[in-house]
């Protein structure tokens, strides 16, 4: 049984196995990891949006420019980060959105 473990564990069959192991696997850049969260979260954002406002199809025009600037912004194909003025730009069309959902809301509030 000694033998068995010997070459099993034997040096040069070890090297053999190592170096014969897989080709390590390319892990996303970091820059592209936080982008697709940031898609991730937004899809979630419009998934709300429509479960929450049956006539949510009245903001498709301000979900396309956001959509539109989020990917030239956080595209997954986009390699340095965003700039102060992207990232302002975004946060300015999320304020919007905000401001209409909340006046979308107030028929709602009066009815209750």
């Amino acid at each position: 049984m000694t033998s068995r473990f010997e070459e099993l564990f034997s040096p040069d069959r070890l090297r053999q196995n190592w170096q014969s192991s897989l080709a390590p696997a390319v892990s996303a850049p970091p820059q592209n990891a936080a982008n697709l969260s940031i898609h991730e979260q937004y899809l979630q954002l419009q998934r709300l949006v429509v479960e929450k406002f049956p006539d949510a199809d009245k903001l498709s025009v301000i979900f396309q420019n956001l959509t539109t600037e989020i990917e030239a912004t956080f595209g997954t194909d986009v390699t340095v980060p965003a700039d102060d003025k992207q990232k302002q730009t975004i946060v300015r069309m999320l304020e919007e959105l905000e401001e209409l959902l909340s006046a979308m809301e107030l028929p709602r509030w009066g009815s209750q």
